[in-house]
C-alpha cells in the first residue's frame, strides 16, 4: 500500500518562504565573500562566488539582491575588459531592477567600449533620469555626448 501525504497549502508555503530565506542568507554570504575578493583585486574569485550567489537564487526576479550580484559581477568583467561579459550582467541587472542607475552606468561604459554609442547613450540617458545629481553618471553622459558629436575617443 502506498500512502500520500498532502501538506496543507499554509505548511508549504511557510516550508517554501523559509527555504527563500536560507537561499537569501546564503546568496548574501557569497555576495560578502565577493566583495572581500574585490577589494583584494581578486576578480576572478568574485566572478566566481557572485556567480555561486546567482546560481543559488536562481532565474528568480524575485529575489531582491539577483541585480546586486548581477552589477558587482558586470564590474569584476570589467575589471577583466570582459565587456561582452560585463554587458550581458548589467543587462541582467537593469532587466531585474529598472531603478538601478548604477546598473544602468555600467551598461552604458560595456555599451561604449563595445561600439554602441546609441545604447550607450540610451542607458546613461536612463541613469541620469535615475539619479541626476551623480557626477560619475552626469560625467559619462557628457563623455558619451561628446563622442556622438565626435569631438574624442573611447575613454
Amino acid at each position: 500500500q502506498t500512502f500520500v501525504w498532502f501538506l496543507p497549502p499554509t505548511c508549504c508555503s511557510r516550508l517554501h518562504s523559509r527555504a527563500m530565506e536560507d537561499g537569501e542568507r546564503r546568496a548574501s554570504c557569497l555576495k560578502e565573500q565577493g566583495n572581500a575578493a574585490v577589494k583584494e583585486r581578486d576578480y576572478r574569485q568574485a566572478i566566481e562566488l557572485y556567480g555561486q550567489g546567482i546560481e543559488l537564487l536562481g532565474d528568480s526576479s524575485a529575489s531582491p539582491s539577483v541585480f546586486a550580484l548581477y552589477g558587482n559581477r558586470c564590474l569584476c568583467h570589467m575589471k577583466l575588459s570582459r565587456y561582452e561579459e560585463a554587458r550581458s550582467d548589467a543587462q541582467q541587472a537593469v532587466q531585474r531592477n529598472t531603478r538601478y542607475a548604477k546598473g544602468f552606468y555600467r551598461l552604458a561604459l560595456c555599451q561604449r567600449q563595445l561600439g554602441d554609442l546609441a545604447g550607450a547613450w540610451e542607458s546613461i540617458t536612463r541613469a541620469v533620469g535615475l539619479e541626476p545629481e551623480d557626477a560619475e553618471i552626469c560625467a559619462l553622459e557628457r563623455e558619451i555626448c561628446a563622442q556622438e558629436r565626435g569631438e574624442g575617443g573611447i575613454g
